[in-house]
């Protein structure tokens, strides 16, 4: 997404004003310690306390400045958005899930407030809940934004789901998100599926897995054979130091599936330590696994808990060398 690409410096603008807004939350104490002292109770108060002074009716805070596109800026409450969904990646989980529930109530309150406002005002009339809704989508969803987090972004579409108020077909959305978040999600078994390896016999998920011993973990390439990004990703895994270490040490096998293209186009450019496989198809056509971008990259343990879902070639690596 571009806005990710153009505003890195915006979003650290949004962190720092959120720590001057955190501190104002702890008290005075908070200033004369050193940031990596601030405890977890802290941070959570924060979290939960973030929204206490905002009035999430006011239009003002949802306009753009004069001029200027989405593209280019955020408006001021997308800045505090931004620094309250850096809180929650430090907040612990039930508090997290408190935070966005508390600000979601509150958020369909200021929508109800706006709605029944007879007089518009200059900025026209916001939709906070409709806007904290897209903006959680936005920034925990989208693989491209630095606050990448699918688990994150449940809460609030699990509060859209809960209302009572609106009709099951407005929630379809919300519902199928959820369902796509949780299939395969890490810390769950993963499903198996059947493909055919380079050699043109057949096999599966779970037959590669019975054959790995009790130190391997299975790393998952997605990726399509007339893919540049897909291309460069592979060799990139395949000169990583990281990833060359853990194969050699007998720790990690790798399994490379083609689901779009033909497998014989590109099997020069897989190494001969990988699996080789192409998929029918049924991976993509039935949202087996989420790739939503390609490569894709999945790491399994021995008993094929997810370990790592969906990542990035960069993600990969970093998890493999702190591995």
């Amino acid at each position: 997404m571009k806005v990710f690409e153009m505003d890195r410096m915006t979003l650290r603008a949004a962190l720092l004003a959120v720590l001057c807004g955190f501190y104002c939350v702890c008290g005075a104490d908070c200033l004369a310690q050193d940031a990596g002292k601030i405890t977890q109770s802290r941070v959570d108060s924060a979290a939960v306390h973030f929204w206490d002074n905002v009035d999430l009716s006011d239009s003002t805070l949802y306009a753009l400045p004069v001029g200027v596109s989405a593209e280019e800026s955020f408006s001021a409450m997308e800045e505090k958005v931004a620094g309250f969904f850096a809180l929650l990646g430090s907040s612990s989980d039930s508090v997290a899930i408190q935070a966005v529930s508390e600000l979601m109530d509150r958020a369909l309150e200021a929508t109800v407030t706006v709605r029944g406002t007879v007089a518009g005002s200059a900025y026209g009339s916001p939709d906070p809940y409709g806007f904290f809704l897209s903006a959680a989508e936005k920034y925990f969803y989208s693989v491209q934004s630095p606050y990448y987090n699918e688990e994150m972004l449940l809460p609030f579409l699990d509060h859209k789901i809960a209302r009572e108020d609106i009709a099951d077909i407005e929630k379809s959305r919300e519902k199928f998100l959820v369902a796509q978040i949780k299939r395969n999600m890490v810390g769950s078994m993963a499903e198996d599926f059947a493909f055919e390896l380079g050699d043109g016999k057949s096999a599966s998920l779970y037959k590669v897995l019975g054959g790995l011993s009790e130190r391997q973990s299975l790393m998952i390439v997605f990726f399509s054979a007339d893919c540049r990004d897909c291309k460069d990703g592979i060799a990139r895994l395949k000169y990583s130091p990281a990833v060359s270490k853990k194969i050699s040490e007998d720790e990690l096998k790798v399994l490379a599936v083609c689901v779009e293209g033909r497998l014989k186009d590109v099997l020069s450019m897989i190494p001969d330590t990988w699996f080789k496989a192409s998929d029918d198809g049924s991976i993509i056509i039935n949202s087996i696994y989420s790739i939503r971008h390609q490569p894709s990259v999945y790491i399994l343990d021995r008993e094929g808990v997810i370990q790592l879902k969906d990542a990035d070639v960069s993600s990969a690596i970093d998890y493999l060398i702190n591995w």
